[in-house]
């Protein structure tokens, strides 16, 4: 459940808010103020992922009043909804989720609302990614297109990837895959699982290197378990191969 806070000095719009919100099974009304002070002790309390907040209003301003307000939760959604249009650009200055005018439809706060739901979601569903991901639960896997199927290619059975004709190739203990990321998108997904990018054109498994050859200008050549195929190593990477098998 999302908590939602209104904050505005017209009950009458505190009212019409709760009526459109009310329909959202996703969200928990926690509180309805007028009082803007009485609205910042409260909100500290219940600490709301989302406040409604008007603007114009007395003792403190819905600008003072959300600069506070994201000061001890920069998270928090802040949606201004006020008479006046001449705000906008402060608003979205201090990093308003939304902006929206009086007298305002349902369509217009049903469409903030549908904003805020899915980045809700997207946040949930990063969490148990990487909640998945962490240490030792990491998933061992890296998916690649194959006509119309996506495989799924276990991490350890990888080689070594180079990038050929402009085209991102695997090599695998089993088969040949051409993959869709870039080199260093590539690169990105296998550097938990000790693997090194060697060579502008080339990442190595490290587990699979049964030797390393000299060659020349300070460059290595790299062969591997079960294969015939030679791996560059430039000179630009030579240090980092050093510094790793310490030789």
């Amino acid at each position: 459940m999302i908590k939602v806070v209104i904050v505005d000095d017209e009950r009458f719009a505190i009212r019409e808010l709760e009526y459109i919100l009310n329909k959202y099974e996703e969200l928990e009304l926690a509180g309805g103020f007028t009082d803007p002070m009485e609205a910042m002790e409260n909100i500290n309390k219940i600490k709301p992922e989302v406040v409604f907040l008007d603007i114009d209003m007395p003792e403190i301003s819905g600008f003072t009043m959300a600069q506070e307000l994201l000061k001890k939760n920069e998270n928090m959604k802040i949606i201004f909804v006020t008479a006046f249009n001449d705000y906008a650009i402060k608003a979205f200055e201090i990093d308003a989720s939304d902006y929206i005018l009086k007298p305002f439809s349902e369509e217009r706060i049903n469409k903030a609302i549908l904003r805020i739901l899915k980045q809700g979601k997207i946040t949930k569903n990063e969490e148990v990614a990487a909640e998945i991901n962490k240490g030792e639960k990491k998933v061992r896997k890296i998916p690649v297109w194959e006509n119309d199927s996506l495989i799924l290619i276990d991490v350890d059975d990888v080689l070594y990837c180079k990038v050929k004709d402009g085209e991102l190739v695997i090599v695998t203990k089993q088969a040949l895959y051409k993959g869709q990321d870039t080199l260093s998108q590539m690169e990105d997904k296998l550097k938990d699982f000790n693997f090194m990018k060697c060579h502008r054109n080339y990442i190595v498994n490290l587990n699979e290197i049964q030797e390393i050859v000299p060659w020349v200008n300070g460059t290595y050549i790299l062969k591997l378990n079960g294969i015939k195929d030679e791996i560059p190593v430039s000179r630009s990477y030579n240090k980092i191969l050093k510094s790793i098998f310490k030789f």
